[in-house]
């Protein structure tokens, strides 16, 4: 959104409105606004301003009589010229980080964890993605039998992600030494990327690379692309007890939202190519819109590569200066933790 040029008096007009909206979810009228503590403006003057902020698309109201709610193009105004720049406070950090001290380090690395933290934090619906950004690279292959023709595929990657697949040795008439397989495969193409190995187990021909038909169609089953990787949500029941979702119809729009996990890790996906955090509001994205929805989404990092990405999902109407900070220290604190990590 093009900077708008509001006066001091605008912006502290319009400012009192979206917290009045956000914390009542009821059009603001005028005297309300005026009836706040330090505000200094008449009812007439106040009604004034708002006339204009309505020109300027920040405001609308359901009736010429009714009072005014702030527009997805308002809150996006609020969202980035109110809230964008807020950091957490230093209560919100030492919170945040007491949760990762109290966990154990394999919790930090569950993004299960990880989304209900952002939950339990924001009494929203926690998400957590990964991977995302760069083609993660394979630290190493473990293969586990699991009795009756099964194996558990344990697929490891440099920033920690762990991809767990069972593949069937039974219906591919297969019979080879996990072990020797398994170290075979993770001293050829430990250090490459997924892609690049997912490509060249279906380029090769299985005598080039010492394999048998069946090995080389076995390993095509463990790498095959798992389309939007791991997706978790946490904390789905604190949106269904939000009064802002009280209507039957909007409740199943959330609920639509969460199960559909590849669409909802796709679209955070394109949305964080450009930035590290990213706010949705209602009408900007195909999986708000429907069901007057807001969502924040912030990256996390280790070893300088984008790994995943954790936020949440919740009603339009949102505290965004509480939520959007609270979200991006998550991000920043599980960075800090996965550095530490590495060097522990």
């Amino acid at each position: 959104m093009s900077r708008l040029n509001l006066s001091r008096r605008e912006g502290a007009v319009f400012e009192a409105i979206v917290e009045l909206f956000l914390r009542t979810g009821q059009p603001v009228a005028s005297r309300e606004v005026s009836a706040r503590k330090g505000q200094r403006l008449s009812p007439a003057s106040i009604r004034g301003v708002m006339v204009r902020l309505e020109e300027l698309g920040l405001l609308t109201r359901p009736h010429p009589s009714a009072g005014c709610t702030p527009t997805d193009r308002g809150l996006r105004f609020h969202v980035d010229y109110y809230v964008r720049n807020t950091r957490p406070s230093a209560a919100v950090r030492r919170r945040v980080e007491a949760r990762f001290g109290q966990a154990e380090s394999a919790a930090v690395d569950d993004l299960g964890w990880v989304a209900g933290l952002a939950a339990e934090l924001t009494r929203e619906a926690g998400i957590a993605v990964r991977p995302v950004g760069e083609d993660p690279v394979l630290e190493s292959l473990t293969l586990v039998p699991l009795g009756g023709g099964r194996v558990l595929a344990v697929v490891v990657t440099a920033d920690r992600w762990v991809e767990k697949r069972v593949v069937s040795v039974e219906d591919q008439g297969l019979n080879v030494d996990l072990g020797a397989l398994a170290a075979g495969v993770t001293q050829r193409f430990s250090g490459q990327g997924l892609d690049v190995i997912r490509e060249c187990l279906v380029e090769a021909r299985p005598e080039s690379m010492g394999l048998s038909p069946k090995e080389l169609h076995f390993l095509q089953e463990i790498f095959r692309d798992p389309g939007d990787g791991e997706v978790q949500v946490a904390g789905a029941e604190n949106l269904i007890d939000n009064e802002a979702f009280s209507e039957v119809g909007r409740i199943r729009s959330v609920v639509r939202v969460l199960e559909d996990r590849p669409r909802l890790a796709g679209e955070w996906r394109r949305a964080l190519r450009t930035t590290t955090t990213r706010v949705f509001i209602g009408s900007e994205s195909p999986l708000t819109a429907g069901g007057n929805l807001g969502m924040v989404a912030t990256l996390f990092f280790q070893g300088g590569h984008t790994v995943g990405a954790v936020g949440i999902v919740g009603p339009r109407r949102m505290p965004y200066g509480q939520v959007v900070p609270v979200v991006e220290c998550i991000g920043e604190t599980l960075s800090a933790y996965l550095a530490a990590g590495e060097t522990g």
